[in-house]
């Protein structure tokens, strides 16, 4: 593994460094399929063309996820879940809104008035009913309760003389599945008003005070609203609702043929064991037919490629498997790429389900109408499709810094996340120590007057939200005019005043100095923009228009120095003559520069093509040349580096001699006199090693 996390491995064709040899199939599937930006490239330029196919394919990928997921997401989602609310739940046409129920008699209102009003104002036709006149009404709406136990709790013995009945809070082992006592001859219709039914086509359902079981006594209502009306009455009149009810489900499906979405309307009231009642809705706008008109097709099409992409990623990460073992599991990029694959796969498992449900669902509903089909099951699957889909469409963009790592400002960005970690997680445990320490005594000073407090996570959420500007002081102040004020004043200064900065402290001090360290970094061989610059440029001359460009700026510059400079004598060659006056007539006496001797051996140290672009274009017409190619560029360049490196090698030889000489220099100061030879030679040269410094003689047979 190198400096920054990643793992170096060598290519097939190149195996020297591990210690087996893999077989050829392996060779074969990690030539094609391996991640190049797992495997150990030195060459810049190949570098950045392997990490640039990889993220085109990645794009693609990514396109191919979007187009699916936001294939089946429209506007008139939001709009069709707006209008059912408000003809339910909190339309200014409604005289009981649903928010407004909280007793027995108002629940009832809203029942027999604003329910029926708003699924039977509508024309009713051969085929059912129509609410907007364009959503459908599939089966007939339900009414489902759950009840408790008289005996679901403990009545005190100082009590037992007075109080005799007790209803606890709902659970699942107290609840009531006792027969119902009563006569009614329009409730009577559906004797599962009266007998409990644990099979009701129904999910237990997660509330505002307890979790519901899936069970229950429930009663249809009728197509027709008079019936519907005498049905609601008689259940009031024979207290079909009583103290042991904890809860009160009205379930209805409707279908609107215009977008091809489906309504699954949950309204749900729950009774508080204190008394009253608190209410709650959930509806679901969802596409649940899907492949009905082309443009469902096209979206088919892209499933199918993306399935394509998801098992060619698949076989990606099971041959770097096999290829890093262990060591594949160090990456978080493979951890983020296995956590796509499963949503993926997960989303397909889903998909497949819906397909092979929905249309069953649909027949029944359409064949037996007077029963009620329950889409609730395949509403809940689709809420964790669209949930998976969300979340692993996030997950695919945050995946693109993965390809952008050889930016600048991304390596600033990774470098200095992954070296503060340590200490923001150590930041993280003092702050959450604190969070939750002003969250408990929030809870317990305010939980009881403020509903913001009125539980542990309540008061957590609140806090947060303090940190981030909202906030009620004055509710605060209302709840105790003296803690309440304290309370505020000893958060904001400890949390936003002081662990707040801290943090942003953090980060400041690790940023700087990653980008400091960088910018003191030698420059790499080859930048990805010099990469992008070079392929242009290549494309551009490829199609003449560079060169010819360059050609006419070359011409006018060359013509503007004939103007500006003085007449210089130019030889045959190309290059300015050796006089003096024409040579230093370019500058003034303080500035002329030293003259150079020029010998055969300078000239044939240096290339001729140097000095001819160099001088061309500012003594006079240049000759025609031929300059070097890029690969002979190339030579050149390494050259130099290992020129470079060989200088490097004798400064250090140099320093070491040094270290040598002031230990000698030190001894005789001290009146030691050791032998030399006894006195190691410092790190990087070796005993046998000498310098050897050469003489005049040595020089001149260099240069010839």
């Amino acid at each position: 593994m190198d400096n920054n996390g990643s793992v170096n491995t060598s290519t097939c064709v190149d195996d020297e460094n591990l210690e087996q040899k893999p077989g050829l199939c392996n060779c074969f599937l990690g030539c094609v399929f391996l991640s190049k930006s797992q495997t150990n490239i030195t060459s810049g330029e190949k570098k950045f063309k392997s990490q640039l196919k990889e993220l085109t394919v990645y794009i693609l990928f990514l396109i191919t996820l979007s187009v699916v997921i936001y294939g089946t997401v429209t506007p008139y989602q939001f709009y069709y879940t707006k209008s059912v609310e408000n003809l339910f739940i909190d339309g200014n046409n409604i005289q009981t809104t649903w928010q407004d129920v909280e007793t027995w008699d108002s629940l009832w209102r809203y029942l027999q008035n604003t329910l029926l009003d708003g699924i039977h104002d509508n024309k009713i036709n051969d085929k059912g009913i129509y609410i907007y006149n364009e959503n459908k009404l599939l089966s007939l709406p339900r009414i489902r309760q759950l009840k408790i136990g008289n005996d679901s709790c403990e009545i005190p013995p100082v009590f037992s003389n007075v109080l005799f009945n007790c209803y606890s809070d709902y659970t699942v082992d107290e609840e009531d599945k006792a027969t119902l006592e009563f006569v009614s001859y329009y409730a009577d219709q559906s004797s599962d008003s009266k007998i409990y039914n644990e099979k009701l086509n129904t999910r237990p359902y997660s509330g505002k005070l307890a979790r519901y079981g899936h069970g229950g006594f429930q009663q249809l209502l009728s197509t027709d609203k008079n019936i519907s009306s005498f049905i609601l009455h008689d259940l009031k009149f024979n207290g079909w609702i009583d103290r042991g009810t904890r809860a009160v489900f009205i379930d209805f499906t409707l279908y609107n043929a215009n977008i091809n979405m489906f309504c699954i309307v949950k309204l749900v009231a729950e009774f508080l064991p204190t008394g009253g009642i608190a209410t709650s809705h959930e509806i679901l706008v969802q596409k649940l037919l899907r492949y009905v008109s082309t443009k469902d097709n096209v979206l088919f099409g892209f499933e199918v490629a993306l399935i394509v992409f998801v098992v060619y990623y698949i076989v990606v990460e099971s041959v770097e498997l096999m290829v890093f073992k262990m060591n594949y599991f160090v990456q978080y990029w493979n951890m983020l790429d296995n956590i796509i694959i499963i949503k993926i796969l997960g989303c397909a498992a889903i998909s497949l389900y819906r397909s092979v449900t929905i249309n069953d669902l649909v027949t029944k509903s359409g064949t037996e109408m007077d029963t009620f089909t329950s889409f609730e099951t395949i509403a809940y699957y689709e809420s964790i499709y669209n949930d998976l889909a969300a979340l692993c469409l996030f997950f695919s963009w945050i995946k693109i810094f993965k390809y952008l790592k050889f930016n600048k400002t991304m390596r600033h960005f990774s470098t200095t996340l992954s070296r503060c970690s340590k200490d923001i997680l150590s930041f993280a445990v003092m702050f959450f120590i604190i969070f939750f320490a002003f969250a408990q005594l929030g809870l317990l000073l305010f939980g009881t007057i403020l509903r913001d407090f009125a539980t542990f996570h309540d008061s957590t959420y609140t806090l947060f939200r303090i940190i981030l500007g909202d906030f009620d002081f004055l509710a605060l102040e209302q709840a105790s005019t003296l803690l309440g004020p304290v309370f505020f004043i000893t958060y904001i200064f400890c949390v936003f005043f002081i662990l707040l900065n801290m943090f942003l402290a953090i980060i400041n001090d690790t940023y700087s100095e990653v980008k400091s360290e960088m910018s003191s970094e030698n420059r790499p061989e080859l930048e990805f923009g010099d990469y992008i610059k070079k392929t242009l440029r290549g494309l551009f001359s490829i199609c003449g228009k560079k060169g010819e460009e360059e050609e006419e700026g070359e011409e006018e510059r060359s013509e503007d120095m004939k103007e500006s400079l003085p007449q210089i004598k130019v030889q045959p060659d190309g290059l300015p003559s050796d006089d003096e006056d024409s040579a230093d007539s370019l500058f003034d006496d303080e500035e002329k520069p030293p003259r150079m001797l020029r010998t055969q051996e300078t000239n044939a140290s240096f290339p001729q093509w140097d000095i001819q672009s160099n001088m061309g274009d500012h003594f006079g017409p240049r000759v025609a040349y031929k300059g070097p190619s890029y690969e002979e560029f190339k030579i050149l360049c390494r050259r130099v580096d290992r020129n470079d490196d060989a200088m490097g090698s004798v400064i250090s030889k140099i320093d070491a001699v040094l270290g040598k000489l002031e230990l000698l220099e030190k001894s005789y100061n001290k009146g030691v006199y050791p032998v030399i030879e006894q006195i190691p030679f410092p790190e990087g040269l070796e005993d046998e090693q000498t310098i050897h410094i050469p003489d005049e003689t040595d020089l001149r047979g260099d240069w010839t």
